[in-house]
Order: structure tokens, then sequence, then C-alpha cells
């Protein structure tokens, strides 16, 4: 029989072995980002068969073929399966009030009160992404090549922007433009979901960096009936109103 030490020691012994196999599996699972960019699920639907033509017996009437519920078999040109990226596109959100916003390909435009000193503001948050700064003035500002990581990539790219501005009395008209985009020596500036990933979630950096702390948190819902004290008021006249059109007719 084993003694209460031998028994304690071969419990730590499986206790440290499925530590270190935990820790491994964590590791893993933090360092492969893959999960959020690609479809989960069983594809043993991969290997179902072809279909087969119906054979109807004869003396057997059909319906009519309908289009509604057609498969199509050719060939489906295009990334499938893992190679699928589900990530939905970034879209550009102005969170100024009375500001606007443009994206197209390489290049976001907004426009935005200057009270709001969005332009001056745009170092600070350039340094933030460790994106330095080569040349700048009241008008333009050039940027090194930087390497930008993202969570749900698996390798960093190198990008370089450069920001112009225009100013249209109490507003300032800014423009970004994504200058080049690399992953590992390949030219991304081809692929718009790459290019629009990089340089919408740029501008949207900005915009929280300046954005009011207004904004920033999510409004607590109050009791209507407090919140407006005329609100009974409002109702008895909405029901007058309703009775005096049943009287007319």
């Amino acid at each position: 029989m084993l003694n209460k030490t031998e028994l304690k020691s071969k419990a730590f012994k499986k206790l440290a072995v499925l530590s270190v196999i935990t820790s491994m599996f964590m590791v893993g699972c933090s360092s492969d980002q893959s999960y959020k960019r690609e479809v989960d699920g069983n594809e043993d639907y991969l290997n179902s068969p072809a279909l087969k033509a119906l054979i109807i017996p004869e003396g057997v009437s059909v319906p009519v073929e309908s289009g509604d519920f057609y498969v199509d078999n050719n060939k489906i040109d295009g990334a499938v399966g893992k190679q699928l990226d589900i990530r939905p596109p970034t879209l550009a959100i102005a969170t100024i009030p009375e500001s606007f916003v443009h994206h197209e390909h390489n290049t976001v435009t907004f426009n935005v009160p200057v009270s709001y000193g969005v332009w001056n503001n745009i170092p600070n948050t350039l340094n933030k992404q460790n994106i330095l700064v080569s040349s700048s003035d009241s008008k333009t500002i050039k940027t090194n090549n930087a390497i930008i990581s993202r969570q749900d990539e698996q390798q960093p790219v190198e990008a370089s922007f450069v920001f112009t501005r225009q100013n249209l009395g109490a507003t300032e008209t800014i423009t970004i433009v994504l200058s080049s985009l690399t992953r590992s020596g390949e030219n991304l500036m081809s692929q718009p979901i790459e290019v629009q990933r990089y340089v919408v979630g740029l501008f949207n950096q900005i915009m929280d960096d300046v954005a009011p702390e207004s904004l920033r948190t999510v409004p607590v819902k109050t009791d209507e009936k407090k919140s407006d004290p005329n609100k009974e008021l409002k109702e008895d006249l909405k029901d007058s109103i309703r009775d005096s059109i049943r009287n007319d007719r």
C-alpha cells in the first residue's frame, strides 16, 4: 500500500503536469488570433458527395421547376473556408457634433469645428500609436513608415500617412491619406478592405481622442415620468384631441 506521503507526491506531480499543459494551451490561444477572423465550426460538409440527378419513375408527375431553390454547382472564385476573412469592414464614425466624414479607398476627409482642436491633437494620437512624424507645419503632417500591430492580425503592417488641413472659417477640413501599406514585404495598397481597416482605424482613433466626455459614456436611462413633468398634461391633451375628432365624425 502507498502511504500518505507517496500519494501526496504523486498527486502533486499530476497537478504540476496539468498546470504546464494548461499554461501551454493558454499561451497558444493568446498568440493565435485566427478565431477573430475565421468561421468556427465543423468542416465535414466539404467532403459531402455531389448531388445526383433525380430519377423520376414512369407515370409520376412532378411540379414545374422553379429557380427559387436552385443550387449553383459552379466553381466559386475567391477566398473560402479558413481563408475567408469574416471581420466586418471598419466604418468611419464622426463623433464630434456638427462634423461629417467621407471615406474613399485610402483617403478619409472630414470637416470639424476648429474649437475642438483636432489638428493640434493629431500628433498626440500618432504618438500613442507609436507613429513618428517626419515633418509638420500648420497645413501638412507627414509620418515615417511605422509598424502597426492589431490584436486580430498575426503579423504587423508597415504604414505611412499624410495629413493636410484647410481652414474654412469656424471649421477645418482635414484629409488623411494612407500613402503606403505593406505586410512582410507584400504591398497591400491594392486590397481595399486592408486599406480601409488602417486609414479609417486611425481616423476613428483621432475622433475618440478629441470626442467630448459626454460621448464616451453611455447615458443613464431615467424614468420618463420623472424626466418630463408635463407628460401627464400632454397625454390629457392627446386624449382631448382624439375625443374631438370622434365627435366631429
